[in-house]
């Protein structure tokens, strides 16, 4: 074969190749639209950028480590959202690259030179003889319709071709563009810059509770930031020029290019307790103004400057001063000590069991719960307010945390008055509620006294020998055998409550034995108490307050209110009471702080859009041909209507009559 056999190889043109076609098909699209769809639900649904330690408390440590894996907890930060965004963008500047010169060709296309034949395929058309044809008249009533006009002279005849509603393919233009916008500006939003800053090792999230200043460089952002969204918490009479960002699973601080000042902070509540509103005098300074920014931010008016938006968002404890009393609960005296700390501090506690390290982070001055029916007939009210509180952690030197929540004030129950502590060992458990009963005074110190007399076992054993003296008539060895036995029992009760004289019984007696020891043995424990309460009431109150071994009604139900208390203080962790004996409430403000450049951007393509979806939905584009053929006296008028309602063929047959009429 020679050379001159040969055909020259044509390569096809970018717009025509496969991966080209791939970019701009609307299946790739409409695949990453439901994808940010779905991303934008999970978004939705599951708290966002929240700490880490609350999603494990929530879904547990296997799920909340697959949520994270998928980036779940920071969806619009996540690696595969951006890159979906840009495959997005990508894809619709394709599509829009390919098929917007046809677009635009469309709109000045009137499509004259068609055949006859090709009109009668079009979705509406007739076909009728005629004497002759004025393509004058023609023309001048399509423009009596609307319609943009065009006469073509062809071989054997003649075309009047009308438009009307042209700029309706702006619509896909506009639609288009709007997402090629809102892509643009969601990306300059993203972290895109901190997702390659720490994949080239230039930036690591903090994952440690340490002060600002000891917080690697590594984990600072400048002011040079692009954008940013982050959260600060100010006290009262303090400011700040850093906030902070979550990331990963730390946060990152970013640096102010001005300074923060809340002047003060204020809160409403609703009678339930809820808040009702709060807000911030804050005051901004910054180097390039010529006197500081003076102004109040409330839950969705912020403060703007330059690309800046400063947001109420929340509000919290900013280091409340508290007061307390501690109060041992294994101890044989009821010596109390004092507690001057802190919210958000943590104070150490040598005791004999061990040091401890106490952390506590809040304080709340409403505790609103519901009224019993006693209650709302008395007062008509729904609900009322349990006083203030206060919750802290209790943790050893294996690490290990008890979580407790303290109440200031007694609450009534039954006619009666409890100071509640809950305790729980797994954030994910329920508070246990202790309900330690309160004297005729309302105050807890009959309890810590009585207490302190059932630890004490010198002061025990003088109780039961008093209540039960020797006598004659009473076997020396017997009677040493009784007072021992009820001593032991003491002792037992102490360590483990009535549990431990069960585990006692089960391990020292046979099981046929059992039922009938353990019977005799409780029996005992609960005179043994009864001895040791009505001693602890004459020496505390005189003897004249009890007469004849006989209490009052208020003084029984008290004993078996505490007995139900200190049978459970062997489980209530770290044998330390914490009373809240006064406080100074701080409040700080949670203000959100936004760098946006690309706001402005997706609001331009939100307009795009709308504009765009305008043009689809409320302009149609109509076309008409009127055809004459000369060879065969035929006049063929043909429609097509971009979109396909119910009148468009009602329309047509009226424009069809007129024309049949009129020409």
């Amino acid at each position: 074969m020679s050379d001159t056999d040969k055909s020259p190889k044509t390569s096809k043109p970018l717009k025509q190749k496969p991966f080209f076609l791939f970019l701009g098909s609307m299946n790739l699209a409409v695949t990453l639209l439901m994808m940010l769809a779905i991303a934008s639900v999970i978004g939705t649904v599951l708290q966002q950028d929240q700490n880490f330690q609350d999603y494990i408390i929530e879904f547990g440590p296997f799920w909340t480590q697959v949520f994270n894996t998928l980036g779940l907890f920071h969806v619009y930060g996540a690696a595969w959202f951006i890159l979906v965004l840009l495959f997005l963008l990508v894809s619709t500047t394709t599509c829009v690259s390919r098929n917007g010169p046809t677009f635009m060709q469309d709109m000045k296309q009137f499509s004259e030179k068609l055949s006859i034949n090709a009109y009668k395929h079009q979705p509406y058309s007739e076909t009728y003889t005629v004497e002759n044809f004025e393509p004058e008249k023609a023309a001048l009533l399509l423009k009596e319709k609307g319609f943009k006009t065009k006469i073509y002279q062809r071989n054997n005849g003649i075309t009047v071709a009308g438009m009307k509603g042209r700029f309706n393919r702006l619509g896909y233009i506009f639609t288009h563009a709007s997402i090629i916008i809102i892509c643009i500006g969601a990306l300059f939003d993203s972290n895109l810059l901190l997702k390659f800053r720490e994949m080239t090792g230039g930036l690591v999230a903090e994952t440690r509770a340490i002060p600002v200043n000891d917080i690697p460089a590594k984990s600072w952002l400048g002011e040079d930031n692009f954008s940013f969204r982050g959260s600060v918490n100010v006290v009262e009479g303090q400011k700040t020029d850093v906030l902070f960002l979550p990331y990963e699973r730390g946060f990152l601080v970013q640096k102010l290019p001005f300074s923060i000042e809340v002047k003060e902070f204020r809160i409403k509540y609703y009678d339930t307790g809820m808040p009702k509103s709060f807000e911030s005098d804050i005051v901004l300074t910054a180097p390039d103004l010529k006197k500081p920014i003076v102004k109040t931010i409330r839950v969705n008016q912020p403060l703007y400057y330059k690309n800046y938006a400063i947001y109420q968002s929340s509000f919290g404890d900013g280091g409340s001063e508290l007061s307390l009393k501690v109060h041992p609960l294994l101890a044989p005296e009821p010596k109390s000590f004092t507690l001057k700390t802190t919210v958000d501090s943590t104070e150490p506690l040598k005791t004999p069991l061990g040091t401890f390290n106490v952390e506590f982070s809040s304080f709340r001055m409403f505790n609103i719960v519901p009224s019993t029916k006693e209650e709302k007939a008395k007062t008509g009210k729904k609900v009322h307010n349990n006083g203030p509180s206060i919750g802290f952690k209790v943790r050893n030197d294996q690490g290990k945390a008890w979580e407790y929540d303290n109440f200031m004030l007694p609450s009534k129950q039954d006619n009666r008055y409890f100071f509640m502590t809950g305790v729980r060992d797994t954030p994910t458990k329920p508070f246990r509620y202790l309900f330690i009963p309160a004297d005729e005074k309302k105050s807890n110190n009959r309890f810590f006294q009585f207490l302190a007399v059932v630890n004490n076992p010198i002061k025990t054993n003088k109780f039961i020998r008093e209540a039960i003296p020797k006598t004659d008539k009473v076997d020396p060895q017997v009677y040493r055998l009784q007072i021992r036995l009820l001593n032991q029992l003491l002792v037992l009760f102490r360590q483990k409550g009535f549990e431990g004289i069960n585990e006692f019984v089960e391990k020292s007696v046979p099981k046929a034995e059992q039922k009938k020891v353990r019977d005799y043995y409780l029996s005992q424990t609960s005179t043994a108490l009864q001895i040791l309460y009505l001693g602890f009431l004459k020496e505390t109150y005189g003897k004249d307050y009890v007469k004849n071994d006989v209490i009052s009604n208020f003084d029984s139900q008290w004993f078996e209110d505490a007995l139900v208390v200190i049978n459970t203080i062997p489980l209530y962790g770290p044998p330390m009471y914490f009373e809240l004996t006064g406080f100074k409430q701080i409040d700080s403000t949670g203000l959100q702080i936004t760098k946006s450049p690309g706001k402005n951007i997706v609001y331009l393509g939100s307009t795009f859009l709308i504009i765009g979806v305008f043009f689809l939905f409320y302009l149609r584009q109509k076309r008409v041909w009127i055809a004459y053929s000369e060879t065969d006296k035929t006049l063929t008028v043909a429609g097509k209507d971009t979109r396909d309602l119910p009148e468009t063929q009602k329309e047509f047959e009226q424009l069809l009559n007129e024309i049949k009429q009129k020409l």
